[in-house]
C-alpha cells in the first residue's frame, strides 16, 4: 500500500468522522426542540432542553478539535485560499496588485 492511497484512506475516514460529529449536532439540535415544544410533564423539570444543548456544545467542541489536529497531521488539507504558501504565481501577482 502507498503513502497516498494511505493519506487517501485518512481523508476519507477524517470526512466521516466530521460528518457522523455534524449529524449528531444536527440530532441534538432536533432533541433539544422536540423536548422543548412538548407539553411539559408533572415530573418534568425542563433539563433535557438543556442536556440537548450541552450535548450539542460538547460534540461542537470534539469537531472543533479532531478538524484542528486533522490539518496539523496532514489528514485533510484545506484549500489554496487559506493557504497563502501555496498561493500560485498568478494569485500572488492579483494579491500584490490589491495591495498597491
Amino acid at each position: 500500500m502507498g503513502r497516498e492511497t494511505k493519506r487517501t484512506e485518512r481523508c476519507s475516514m477524517s470526512k466521516l468522522v466530521i460528518v457522523v460529529l455534524l449529524l449528531a449536532m444536527v440530532a441534538s439540535l432536533g432533541i433539544g426542540l422536540f423536548h422543548l415544544l412538548k407539553t411539559p410533564d408533572e415530573n418534568d423539570k425542563g433539563d433535557k432542553v438543556v442536556k440537548a444543548l450541552t450535548w450539542r456544545i460538547g460534540i461542537w467542541v470534539v469537531l472543533f478539535v479532531f478538524i484542528f489536529a486533522a490539518v496539523k497531521l496532514e489528514w485533510i488539507e484545506p484549500s489554496n485560499s487559506v493557504h497563502p504558501a501555496k498561493f500560485n504565481e498568478e494569485q500572488q501577482q492579483r494579491i500584490d496588485g490589491q495591495e498597491n
